[in-house]
């Protein structure tokens, strides 16, 4: 019999599985266009804001953390705080593959190391404010 916190975990495994796809491809769009579209910008934040708001429902603090800095980022995008940059783009996709890997190994995913996306994140947004 599965017990109830499993099935919240499945469902949040296959919702993040979805949301980090639709987060990929809108920041594959995002990257293609020379004016970004601020309901582009907001469906991807709301993505991710959904992904670190699940995982901190359900305790999974590594994923919340690195879920909550791309937030972060999205947030100063979606602000008009920074523009969109190639390293922007590339760093919150390598976040999004960093994601994928802790929700499929969701029982070790807080032993994994999310130093250089957070890093990779950071300096982005630092080297876009600066350009």
């Amino acid at each position: 019999m599965t017990r109830p916190a499993d099935e919240v975990l499945e469902v949040f495994l296959e919702e993040t599985a979805e949301r980090l796809d639709s987060i990929e491809s809108g920041l594959l769009r995002l990257e293609k266009t020379a004016e970004p579209e601020p309901g582009l910008i907001n469906s991807i934040f709301r993505d991710a804001h959904s992904v670190k708001a699940g995982a901190n429902l359900l305790k999974l603090g590594t994923i919340e953390e690195l879920a909550h800095r791309l937030e972060n980022v999205l947030e100063q995008l979606r602000k008009e705080q920074i523009p969109v940059t190639e390293m922007i783009i590339t760093a919150s996709l390598e976040a999004v593959d960093k994601l994928r890997e802790l929700a499929q190994d969701v029982d070790k995913s807080d032993t994994i190391s999310i130093r250089l996306h957070t890093a990779m994140l950071e300096m982005s947004v630092k080297k876009s404010l600066e350009g």
